[in-house]
């Protein structure tokens, strides 16, 4: 299933830069830009700015996972993208 639209909360593969391969939950959306974090590098603190189109969406988000915006929301990401990554790499 393809997904076109990025919402908050959405996961998604870096396709371009020298994150290629990394996997980011989305933070937020504005314009054609995604403010991503994957919890270890970049927080919620601090996210990085991907262009929609060097990224791949993938039909997963955290709100469906019960993960919300508190203080130990930073390594709750980062232990659910580590258990995605290893999903992800079998689907390839």
């Amino acid at each position: 299933m393809k997904v076109k639209t990025p919402q908050s909360g959405q996961v998604a593969l870096s396709l371009q830069g020298r994150d290629k391969g990394e996997l980011y939950v989305i933070a937020e959306v504005s314009g054609g830009k995604a403010l991503v974090v994957d919890g270890r590098k970049r927080k919620l603190e601090n996210p990085k700015t991907k262009n929609i189109k060097h990224l791949r969406l993938l039909p997963v988000n955290i709100s469906q996972e019960g993960i919300v915006r508190d203080k130990s929301f930073n390594a709750r990401v980062a232990h659910f993208l580590k258990m995605t990554a290893g999903k992800v790499k079998s689907e390839e």
